[in-house]
């Protein structure tokens, strides 16, 4: 009988070996919030980035509200640690000056493509590190649409806290239209997460950017991710300008897919 027993759980060792192998890699998402996380999506796997986000800002009498919708980024698992991305986004923007609405402009904006590498994994106090590079395409509306392509490219960095814990932190540099000029910005970000339970997180993050004319645009934000299903998973956030160049506030959320499960 005690040989049976051994012959019946040695079998059983390769099958939950092959369990463990089949179950679906993380789900990990580069929204809702600006820092951009340094895992790939999984080889042979595809995930969708899709949302929306408000902006309002009043600067010298004019007030400002932007809508992006929607915010789209299309991530495809090509290698095992690289990814394929596509990104784009439809956006408006409306100039009211004493509730009088004198500017407006919308239309397709941001039409990105690129790749984002890891480099290394987390090893002691050394973060997992990849680089993130993006080229935005002269497509879109005129008011958005950069002059020729436009290139970023960041560094992400991810450090593993505890089991649920995690900081993960980006510096970089972007080309971007702005207000009808083409600018070279500093971008730099930090976000603190924590696992309340399998399905829900929340993070709290600083981020901003900087270019060589004119003031630090500097904000704070929170948010929370759940995941519906796993390989579904909704978010929220809301933010807020801490420094005088930067807008008065934003929110937004949006859902994310990944295929297979």
């Amino acid at each position: 009988m005690k040989n049976i027993y051994l012959f019946f759980l040695s079998s059983l060792l390769p099958l939950a070996a092959m369990a463990q192998e089949s179950s679906p890699p993380e789900f990990e998402t580069d929204r809702p919030d600006r820092t951009e996380a340094s895992s790939v999506v999984p080889k042979g796997y595809y995930q969708l980035e899709t949302g929306f986000r408000y902006q309002k800002d009043r600067k010298n009498g004019i007030e400002q509200k932007e809508w992006m919708y929607p915010q789209a980024l299309l991530r495809i698992g090509v290698f095992e640690k690289a990814e394929l991305r596509l990104e784009g986004t439809y956006r408006r923007q409306d100039y009211r000056h004493a509730d009088l609405l004198f500017q407006q402009h919308k239309g397709l904006s941001n039409l990105r493509v690129g790749t984002k590498i890891k480099l290394a994994e987390e090893n002691g106090v050394l973060p997992e590190t990849s680089v993130l590079g993006m080229l935005e395409m002269p497509l879109g509306h005129d008011q958005f649409e950069p002059e020729k392509v436009a290139p970023q490219i960041r560094l992400l960095f991810t450090n593993k806290l505890t089991q649920n814990l995690k900081l993960q932190y980006n510096v970089g540099y972007r080309r971007q239209k702005e207000q009808g000029d083409m600018e070279n910005k500093l971008q730099y970000t930090a976000a603190f997460s924590g696992k309340l339970s399998e399905k829900l997180t929340l993070f709290a993050e600083f981020f901003g950017e900087k270019t060589k004319e004119s003031r630090p645009k500097n904000q704070v934000d929170g948010g929370l991710q759940f995941m519906v299903l796993p390989n579904l998973q909704i978010d929220a956030i809301a933010g807020a300008g801490i420094s005088s160049a930067a807008p008065e506030f934003f929110l937004g959320g949006g859902i994310s897919l990944r295929l297979p499960q």
